[in-house]
């Protein structure tokens, strides 16, 4: 069972890595940052390049810093640091992506 400090740790560092990701330029969309688009308004196409791309840039960080062996708790921790970022980067998930939440 994890404490709440480490949980709180936790969610502090999944702020600062979504600052840093809305902070990335796309390339598709003439280099306009991640955090500047309005995932609401934006096609459909769009919004399925933000996700993967997230979810990419959040997997690989995880996995990267991964510390302890947590078997199927490795998956459930990587979509609850996609949906958290994804609220924290555009206020909310997007309605076709609730399987994340």
């Amino acid at each position: 069972m994890r404490s709440k400090k480490d949980m709180y740790e936790e969610r502090k560092h999944i702020w600062k890595r979504s600052r840093v990701l809305s902070g990335e330029k796309l390339s598709f969309l003439e280099g306009t940052r991640l955090g500047d688009i309005d995932i609401a308004v934006e096609s459909n196409a769009t919004v399925r390049k933000v996700r993967r791309i997230l979810e990419k840039r959040i997997s690989q960080e995880y996995w990267r810093n991964r510390r302890t062996e947590d078997g199927n708790g490795d998956r459930q921790s990587v979509r609850r640091r996609m949906t958290r970022s994804m609220r924290y980067i555009y206020g909310c998930v997007p309605e076709g992506f609730r399987y994340i939440s």
